[in-house]
């Protein structure tokens, strides 16, 4: 199956169509097919001019020598007329783009150029970013990647980008912009963005877990190290890429960007040697760990006291200083795999991975690697790893108090002399124990109080069940008709329980948002049809009043709206709300189904309502709490699990949305959901 698909990547890929580069500053996209072929990163070629910032108007004196540079690629990477270039300065790039006139709204996306940039479109200011100057006092610097719409009729767009630098120790078009339609450039901008942001979630989150673990337990200082390591990289990732913390703060200085991106690489490999020194101690170098510690605070001195030109021009310096943690990380490890440590193995391979992606970051900034960024994903591979291997210490730590309970069984069997003779030993067992215990309190926790909450709903059907059995059995019941009464009985409970039960681990795996969803487009019309469809006929033949009304449109002209949802899932929450209506409501009532958009919100509001009993305004807070069960209260339906409308919870707030309930008793009940929608 792998060969297949690989087979089906690289046919894929050999049939794509070769994207064109600039030659001598031109690029002729005019059989280029952005909506087929997909967006073009403008490499190859521009026209270059050193030292000097031309407007468009200036380009056209003939008599003047033309040259050309490679895009992508630092002005330190370059050797113009035999003399190697400065990373700082200023220069002027330029490039012809041959169009089709049919592509008329097009898009660019221009990366961090270092570190300030002017673009003239056709002859006209474009966008900007800082300020472009001839010499340091006249220019301002600033990195953040931008995105750029143009409409255009012409079949010839004349691209001039003015750019200056003297705050960094690079300069210049070290990565290449990209044109496409508005929709594949918004997409970029916007994948960009997400993918910062999940990084940044999922570590920073990943490092609260383990800082919480800490402090649970104190005796796990590797776990304490582990959380600073995840938190200080998630931090950095505002700091890098699409710089989220840079667009969610503009005022902060661009400097004091630059410098927290430093020190957090700094504290992340200080937090990392720490780390494993924890984890495994007997196998650590002192000496180097001290000598890695002192290096990481003096870089962090200097990064914060010298300027920007100055401390980034060591760049070099800090990836030794990184790759001698990283070596100090794997030769601790490699050391506890050759002396069998449980998990050492699978700590091992996280840490690779980890270094591997970071090498690749190193061999970007050096211009060597296509890919930036991959450490955090390193890090999130890592983490993974680093679970395995605590599950497997606590899985360890359960055999050993299996088997000291079992010596303990077998010491209880004695007689009372023998159980004298070994007092002794009896209480050092009790010492591990009690010391084991405490390793496993927190996951006896977690465990007892689903037990609690479940005991009741177990303990009864299972009670009833012996109950018709003992009958059976002790020929209480004879007669046949009777007999397959009792049996029919058992088979309700057990169905019971097999509800309940599956209900539990529905909901658990809402809870843990492990559950499979497939989130797909949909009209709003097409959706209210589907509930009609789904809902009305059924209702009708048990004799209720059903009606589902569109408010939309009352109060704005009609437009499309756009729902990404689940339908299996929302049909799965209407479905607990109508039929646990149904059981509230008597017959001849009403249930009704409104639906309205709230435009200052961007969502849809929608209202199911019953004309039955109601809810108490006191059981209103609790409804949608797991097995909360009340004679008043609907979250259970007549002797139900008492999860459905957790289930319910869980699934809308899974499709970003939120529930609540509002009810009078005797005057019927009114759930609200509401959904994030968009319009076409």
């Amino acid at each position: 199956m792998v060969t297949i698909l690989l087979v089906q990547l690289i046919s894929d890929v050999s049939q794509r169509k070769l994207a064109p580069q600039s030659l001598f500053g031109v690029m002729d996209l005019r059989s280029w097919d952005f909506a087929k072929d997909g967006s073009v990163s403008l490499k190859g070629k521009w026209e270059f001019t050193w030292k000097e910032l031309l407007r468009p108007d200036q380009f056209s004196n003939p008599m003047k020598e033309r040259q050309y540079v490679q895009v992508p690629t630092s002005w330190n990477q370059m050797i113009l007329n035999d003399w190697p270039l400065s990373g700082t300065g200023y220069a002027t790039y330029r490039i012809q783009i041959l169009k089709d006139k049919e592509a008329r709204m097009l898009g660019i996306w221009l990366p961090s150029i270092y570190t300030s940039y002017k673009v003239w479109m056709n002859g006209q200011p474009f966008v900007s970013e800082g300020k472009v100057g001839d010499e340091p006092a006249k220019a301002v610097p600033s990195m953040k990647q931008r995105l750029a719409m143009m409409v255009s009729d012409e079949e010839v767009l004349d691209i001039v980008i003015q750019v200056s630098n003297y705050s960094y120790v690079k300069g210049g078009m070290w990565q290449a912009p990209e044109i496409g339609s508005t929709e594949q450039m918004i997409r970029k901008s916007k994948m960009e963005t997400v993918r910062d942001a999940v990084l940044f979630g999922c570590l920073f989150i990943v490092g609260l877990y383990h800082l919480g673990m800490f402090l649970e337990r104190r005796q796990d200082v590797f776990t304490f190290h582990f959380g600073l390591l995840c938190i200080a990289i998630s931090l950095r990732m505002l700091a890098v890429g699409d710089m989220l913390l840079y667009n969610w703060f503009p005022w902060i200085p661009w400097n004091s960007v630059i410098r927290l991106d430093y020190c957090l690489t700094i504290c992340a490999v200080i937090c990392g040697v720490s780390y494993v020194k924890t984890l495994f101690i007997n196998e650590s170098h002192r000496m180097l760990y001290r000598f890695v510690l002192i290096m990481g605070l003096v870089l962090i001195g200097l990064t914060l006291s010298l300027s920007t030109i100055v401390f980034t021009s060591w760049l070099l310096f800090y990836q030794i200083y990184i790759v001698i943690g990283m070596l100090f990380m794997l030769s601790v490890t490699i050391k506890a795999v050759l002396r069998q440590h449980l998990g050492a193995t699978i700590a091992l391979i996280g840490f690779t991975v980890f270094c591997v992606l970071i090498i690749n970051d190193l061999l970007y900034y050096q211009e060597l690697a296509p890919i930036r960024d991959l450490s955090p994903i390193g890090l999130v591979i890592c983490v993974f790893m680093q679970s395995l291997m605590i599950s497997m210490r606590y899985s360890n730590a359960m055999e050993e108090v299996e088997s000291v309970s079992c010596e303990l069984r077998e010491l209880n069997t004695g007689l009372e002399q023998r159980i004298q003779l070994r007092t002794g030993e009896l209480l050092h067992m009790n010492e591990n124990l009690e010391q084991k215990n405490k390793e496993l309190e927190r996951m006896e926790n977690s465990r007892r109080h689903l037990l609690t909450n479940i005991s009741h709903d177990l303990r009864t059907p299972m009670t009833l069940i012996r109950g018709y059995l003992e009958a059976l059995h002790d020929d209480v019941i004879n007669e046949p008709a009777e007999q397959k009464k009792y049996v029919k009985l058992m088979l309700n409970k057990i169905n019971s329980l097999n509800h309940l039960i599956g209900d539990l681990f529905e909901l658990s795996k809402l809870e843990a948002r492990e559950v499979q969803v497939t989130m797909e487009d949909m009209l709003l019309e097409h959706f209210i049809s589907h509930i009609e469809e789904h809902y009305e006929l059924e209702l009708r033949r048990r004799g209720f009043l059903f009606a589902c009304y569109n408010l939309t449109y009352r109060d704005a002209p009609p437009v499309s709206l756009n729902l990404r949802i689940d339908i299996d899932r929302m049909t799965q929450v209407f479905d607990n709300l109508i039929y646990n209506a149904v059981k509230f409501t008597p017959a001849g009532g009403t249930i009704s189904i409104r639906v309205q958009y709230v435009a200052y919100k961007s969502c849809i509001h929608l209202e199911v309502t019953d004309t039955g009993i109601g809810v108490d305004s006191e059981d209103l807070p609790y409804i949608f709490d797991r097995f909360y069960k009340k004679d008043k209260s609907r979250n259970s339906s007549s002797g139900g699990s008492g999860l459905g409308l957790s289930i319910a919870k869980e699934i809308v707030e899974l499709h970003h949305g939120s529930i609540w309930a509002t009810s009078m008793q005797g005057q019927g009940c009114t759930f609200h959901i509401e959904l994030p929608a968009r319009m076409q």
